[in-house]
């Protein structure tokens, strides 16, 4: 989605985009589907673009409900998205965006620059989305995992192998009695 510099007013700018009712939008969570990512709702954008000459500030918030693999315990949950985003925007002349310095700035500022007379929420929306998929996602909180021994999942039931004596290189130090001398 192109949004038209000069369509904005001064001030906010009130955008709310669904993927069901937005083609743009569905084709980008197809583009997201065919990295990997099984949407169960429907992804929802709401953003406020405040434009404040030059430069243009995106607040939003993306919600929605993808399919994850616990890093503890591997079973399938849903896992929901409600995560919030601010982006600065400035707008560079025709040529400039590819220059080393303006570069170098844009990583220090944490600025998106953009050229011509339209900023593409396209690149944003799924940055966002892919820094709001947590790097380890946990069914629950307080996931048990699975035991390393069997293999069983800790959650819906304790195996035995917890009762076993682990042996180690370091076991038999249990062994050694400390003699207290005078």
């Amino acid at each position: 989605m192109k949004i038209a510099v000069t369509s904005l007013v001064e001030g906010e700018n009130l955008f709310h985009f669904d993927s069901t009712k937005d083609s743009w939008l569905k084709e980008l969570v197809q583009e997201i589907s065919n990295q990997g990512y099984q949407f169960n709702t429907p992804l929802r954008v709401d953003a406020n673009l405040t434009k404040v000459e030059p430069d243009f500030y995106l607040r939003g918030k993306l919600c929605c409900s993808v399919e994850q693999s616990c890093a503890r315990c591997a079973e399938v949950f849903d896992l929901k998205v409600n995560s919030s985003f601010e982006v600065a925007l400035a707008n560079v002349p025709s040529g400039k965006l590819r220059s080393p310095e303006l570069t170098e700035e844009s990583e220090e500022l944490d600025i998106n620059f953009f050229e011509g007379n339209e900023i593409d929420l396209n690149p944003i929306i799924t940055e966002q989305f892919f820094l709001s998929i947590p790097y380890q996602a946990l069914c629950k909180p307080d996931c048990l995992g699975i035991c390393q021994q069997c293999g069983s999942n800790l959650n819906t039931k304790m195996c035995q192998c917890a009762e076993k004596k682990s042996v180690t290189p370091f076991s038999v130090l249990q062994e050694v009695k400390l003699f207290k001398q005078e």
